[in-house]
């Protein structure tokens, strides 16, 4: 059980306390990264996926250098009609991508992005992989296999999350959408509970009913429930996920870290930012982890008012930034 009904709410001041070391990536902006669907980060490098605007792969250095991008869009052999996915395997140094359309899986090298094969696939959402072995993530009643978690009436007819994450050993975990339980793969068809989100008053409560997403979101905006987002970032010794709370008229998610040591679950509440406070370093709600580093992203475009009291290489990041540039990668540890 991990006891976020418990947890500490604390504001920017406290959670810039908590972080040990941090670390400012300026990416290459030779090539625009459109929209970050998805980042994976390795030992040596960052893996950005932007599923929507360029349809590509993006792979930098840890000093931000762009080493080379995948970006085989067509419909021949070696080429991709969608790119909904991908996946890093660092012991076979393969990327895996997932074309949704062609009902394919195509391989390309970590090493300096060349094609290496493509696969037969089934129409799937999302795609993770076990060994040399596939699990897809399909949408209720587009089951071709006749395997997998039963959809639950509240999660009939409702959105899907790509929630497949890996652990800081490599196990595969996975969120059914609205879920509090983080699942474990042991094996292909092994499936164990290894996490459980407690909240005060959560939506999965409800799983036994049939309620829109509409009516859902209605709940949270005026009955005070919450909903678990379903990534499960797994550091060393924090793991950090994501809670959706009622804000004002709005529904926005709140990042929350659990620290495996003490057991202690903080909230980072970053909806209320005190606008007077003097910030000298710039962090981000995490979208990757690797060991014990979290990584977000920030805008390379700051207003000059918030600059003055930032630290020295963030700020000089920020002066020779320009609005087109692509985001810049905050890295940083938790005490």
């Amino acid at each position: 059980p991990i006891r976020a009904d418990n947890a500490r709410i604390i504001g920017m001041d406290e959670m810039l306390d908590r972080v040990k070391s941090i670390d400012y990536i300026k990416l290459d902006s030779s090539e625009p990264v459109g929209v970050i669907n998805k980042m994976i980060v390795t030992k040596d490098k960052i893996f950005i996926l932007d599923a929507y605007v360029a349809q590509q792969i993006f792979v930098f250095s840890k000093m931000g250098k762009l080493l080379y991008r995948i970006k085989n869009k067509g419909r021949g052999p070696k080429e991709y009609q969608s790119i909904r996915d991908m996946q890093v395997d660092t012991i076979r140094n393969e990327i895996l991508v997932n074309d949704a359309l062609a009902r394919s899986y195509l391989y390309f090298s970590t090493d300096d992005g060349a094609f290496l094969r493509k696969e037969t696939g089934v129409a799937n959402c999302y795609l993770a992989h076990i060994d040399s072995l596939y699990i897809n993530y399909q949408a209720p009643e587009q089951d071709f296999n006749d395997k997998g978690f039963e959809p639950t009436p509240l999660q009939n007819d409702n959105f899907i999350n790509n929630s497949f994450t890996y652990d800081c050993d490599g196990k595969l975990l996975f969120t059914p959408v609205y879920s509090d339980t983080v699942y474990q793969f042991m094996s292909i068809s092994i499936v164990s509970p290894k996490y459980v989100i407690h909240q005060k008053k959560s939506i999965w409560n409800l799983y036994n009913k049939k309620i829109p997403p509409l009516e859902v979101d209605k709940l949270i905006k005026q009955n005070n429930y919450t909903r678990y987002a379903g990534k499960f970032l797994d550091g060393e010794s924090y793991a950090s996920f994501e809670i959706a709370h009622k804000w004002e008229e709005y529904i926005t998610p709140r990042p929350y870290f659990w620290d495996k040591r003490t057991d202690i679950v903080f909230a980072w509440d970053t909806a209320n930012v005190d606008e007077d406070a003097i910030v000298h370093e710039i962090i981000r709600q995490p979208i990757a982890v690797y060991g014990d580093t979290f990584f977000g992203t920030c805008s390379p475009q700051i207003p000059e008012e918030y600059r003055k009291n930032l630290s020295p290489k963030i700020k000089s990041l920020l002066e020779c930034s320009k609005e087109s540039d692509n985001p810049i990668v905050v890295a940083y540890t938790l005490k």
